[in-house]
Formats: structure tokens, C-alpha cells, sequence
């Protein structure tokens, strides 16, 4: 999996939702399901996103990062 560099407002809002989810669940193993569940999702927009725009993001299978635009 590649790294991602997100700017303020990125981090702001993935940290937000973190809390939301963290919130919800009583059980600290709930709330890591959750949370793997939202990055699986995540992950799955922006694979759709890459193979709708292939000139806006490129994923490679490797240790390179992703590489926006």
C-alpha cells in the first residue's frame, strides 16, 4: 500500500470520522472493525476514481506511492 499525503482539511475530516466511529462502539475490537471497514471503502472509491480517470491518479501494485494529477 502506497502513502498518501493529505492536506489539513483531508486530515481534519479522516479524523472526524475516526472520532465519530470511535464514539459509536463500546469495544475498542468494534471500533477497529469499523475503522478497517471505512479504509476498505476509502480504498475502493479511490481505485474507482483511478480506473474512471486514469490521468487523475495512478496506482501501482508496489511500494511506490500514489501519484494525484
Amino acid at each position: 500500500m502506497g502513502i498518501m499525503h493529505l492536506d489539513d482539511e483531508g486530515k481534519a475530516e479522516l479524523h472526524s470520522e475516526a472520532v465519530k466511529l470511535i464514539a459509536r462502539y463500546e469495544s475498542p475490537l468494534e471500533t477497529v472493525k469499523a475503522l478497517m471497514a471505512y479504509n476498505c471503502e476509502l480504498e475502493t472509491q479511490i481505485l474507482a476514481i483511478a480506473h474512471r480517470h486514469p490521468g487523475i491518479v495512478s496506482i501501482g501494485y508496489d511500494d511506490t506511492p500514489p501519484v494525484v494529477g
